[in-house]
């Protein structure tokens, strides 16, 4: 009798032993995934930057006369600039908002910060003509180059800018969710893009 007591308790021990060895396993395991997970995501931590590069010359002309006599007395004033502008459309994802609960296995995705657009103008004189009756002064041309600035914005594909970014976004993000899916673990996605993402990477 005790001979067979002894036996099932050692196979109890055993299963117990066996049991606790491979809970250890796993919970190195875990950590080791979740130690990978939270790598890859600080990795992700820069900027996405779509960027267009844009070049105009911008023309201002102005003439004074005495009335009735613009035909024999006309005093003319032109200026021309050349504008450049960079145009940058940027996530910043270290702003982003990622949650790793290592218990379950799962990754929450909170937040993605908003599309910034900034353009970088840079406006010098091309050319300009006057004359000592009518001549530019520094205010005017102030004036004119913010204009000039004006000018260039509106022919900005914004639209183009804003694809460009959203796909390499949706990149990005995707990266979470292959590498939830080496490992096993659930994606819990808060953000707008969760049905997009969803369709594209599970």
């Amino acid at each position: 009798m005790k001979k067979i007591f002894y036996i099932i308790g050692g196979v109890l021990l055993g299963f117990l032993l066996t049991y606790f060895v491979m809970k250890q396993i796993q919970n190195n395991e875990s950590t080791n995934e979740s130690h990978v997970i939270a790598y890859e995501i600080k990795k992700l931590n820069k900027m996405i930057v779509a960027e267009q590069m844009y070049s105009d010359v911008y023309s201002h002309k102005n003439s004074t006369y005495i009335p009735g006599l613009e035909d024999y007395f006309s005093f003319d004033k032109k200026v021309l600039f050349l504008v450049n502008a960079k145009v940058q459309a940027t996530y910043d994802l270290k702003k982003l908002e990622v949650k790793v609960d290592e218990e379950n296995r799962t990754i929450f995705i909170n937040k993605v910060p908003d599309l910034e657009i900034e353009t970088y103008p840079d406006v010098r004189f091309y050319d300009m003509e006057q004359s000592r009756f009518n001549s530019f002064d520094k205010d005017e041309l102030n004036k004119i180059k913010d204009r000039a600035v004006e000018h260039i914005e509106k022919t900005i594909d914004k639209e183009k800018l804003q694809k460009e970014a959203h796909a390499q976004l949706i990149e990005n993000l995707g990266e979470l969710y292959m590498l939830a899916k080496t490992y096993d673990w659930k994606v819990v996605d808060n953000t707008p893009y969760v049905k997009e993402l969803e369709v594209k990477f599970k």
